[in-house]
């Protein structure tokens, strides 16, 4: 395998674990639905710039052909991404990262299915192994068993609650987008293809967005019809607070402006990366490797709130990097 696959892959991993945590601290700011849609939105304009330029520079082959199929490929993309998100973030809000993260960081395990059942991809049985090294080592780094233990002993919490069966349909989600994305760039190159998954996504996004505030708006109507009818409206003013949030969304708005314009360009530099790597190594391997980005996040805590690692994570840690190697011999 080339080395230039495993570089890639690599760099893929610290492009979209710096995003996570600029998305991480905006997600303080704003709620979480909005941090991913706004970033996601500003990516897409500077995704729409940077094709610009490439046409014009580099002569990227935008054939009709291209275009037709990695639209119809992309719509299955763009859909997995706006699905997996949507899980993600209401995993979050039911259970600890402690018990999501480990869940979607096997997303690569389902992109490696379909690509050696669907693409036909070759894979050894040592590469095979290499690869499953890796895996467990992200799995076994992003596990914290403390929090595990803390939650499984909290009545009506199991292995199959809510939150983590939201975790394993973000799992799917995103274990498909990848696969889309490498299946329709070994066909129309590797622009086209995130160009419409992100296009997509934000359509879905806004989809669910829609219905989301829908069902709030008709919660909200249903609850002031039923306690209008002789009774007083149990609906409370606004506070000054919120009033003042209203008007000022922010405290420092520029910066939030920012950390999105931020987490959308390596967000995107990431997925372009991804795609091209996947016309240079396998869509299984390319996937495997970007799944360490979980690894990010966690040095970044580590360096910066002093976050002690338990013995399991450090050798995750460790496992992680034995497997790149043995991947690039």
């Amino acid at each position: 395998m080339e080395i230039l696959g495993i570089e890639l892959g690599v760099m893929v991993a610290l492009l979209l674990g710096s995003a996570d945590i600029l998305v991480t601290l905006l997600a303080r700011r704003w709620r979480t639905f909005k941090t991913t849609f706004v970033s996601q939105s500003i990516g897409l304009l500077a995704l729409l710039a940077f094709g610009v330029i490439a046409f014009w520079c580099w002569h990227l082959p935008f054939t009709l052909t291209a275009f037709a199929i990695s639209a119809l490929i992309g719509t299955f993309s763009g859909l997995c991404a706006a699905v997996g998100y949507f899980a993600f973030y209401r995993a979050l809000e039911i259970d600890p990262i402690a018990i999501v993260s480990p869940i979607t960081a096997t997303s690569s395990t389902f992109t490696l299915l379909l690509s050696v059942l669907i693409l036909q991809e070759q894979l050894t049985p040592g590469r095979m192994g290499f690869v499953s090294i890796v895996l467990l080592g992200i799995i076994l780094a992003s596990t914290s068993l403390a929090e595990r233990r803390t939650f499984l002993r909290k009545p009506r919490h199991s292995l199959w609650s809510q939150g983590i069966r939201w975790a394993i349909v973000a799992t799917l989600a995103f274990g498909a987008m990848d696969f889309g994305i490498g299946a329709s760039s070994s066909i129309t190159g590797w622009f086209l293809p995130v160009l419409w998954t992100r296009c997509f996504s934000i359509l879905f996004l806004a989809c669910i967005s829609y219905w989301k505030r829908h069902q709030r708006l008709s919660h909200i109507h249903m609850t002031a019809v039923s306690t209008s009818n002789g009774k007083t409206l149990s609906m409370s003013l606004p506070s000054l607070e919120e009033i003042a949030h209203v008007k000022y969304p922010l405290s420092k708005p520029g910066l939030g402006i920012l950390l999105a314009l931020l987490a959308g360009l390596l967000e995107n530099a990431a997925v372009l990366m991804f795609s091209l790597d996947t016309r240079i190594a396998t869509t299984g391997i390319a996937s495997a490797i970007a799944s360490g980005y979980a690894l990010v996040a966690m040095v970044f805590s580590m360096m910066v709130y002093r976050e002690r690692l338990a013995k399991n994570q450090l050798f995750g840690i460790t496992l992680f990097m034995i497997g790149l190697v043995l991947l690039a011999l």
